[in-house]
């Protein structure tokens, strides 16, 4: 089986399993668009607020790093705990964003309270 056939066969099973849980085949499609490393970060802050400003501040940053999705929740128990979701188009891409010190500021001008935990993820 080559590439692209491999490729039809992973799609009609993600849609099938969509179909399944009730998502949309869109959505999968999308999804896997977005990029192949997901990386789950988990923080404190001292205020939602003054974080969004910063973190919607350094887009650029994101941007220049290639992440190709970014969302943000708030832990149900607690909304100053942040779940960061960022999707990049490799695992280099996504190491090199951790390791920009720029990053690094940017998070301690937003307020977080305590070092971030990072779990980054290849898709399977």
């Amino acid at each position: 089986m080559n590439r692209r056939e491999a490729g039809k066969y992973a799609f009609a099973g993600a849609a099938a399993m969509a179909a399944y849980y009730g998502a949309p085949i869109a959505a999968v499609a999308e999804e896997a668009a977005l990029g192949p490393v997901l990386a789950v970060v988990t923080h404190p802050v001292a205020d939602y607020a003054a974080w969004r400003a910063v973190y919607d501040e350094v887009e650029p940053l994101r941007a220049a790093a290639g992440v190709t999705g970014a969302e943000v929740f708030t832990d149900s128990a607690n909304p100053l705990m942040l779940v960061i979701l960022h999707r990049f188009p490799s695992m280099d891409a996504a190491q090199s964003f951790f390791a920009n010190a720029d990053l690094g500021a940017a998070m301690q001008r937003g307020g977080v309270t305590a070092p971030p935990s990072v779990i980054l993820s290849n898709a399977v």
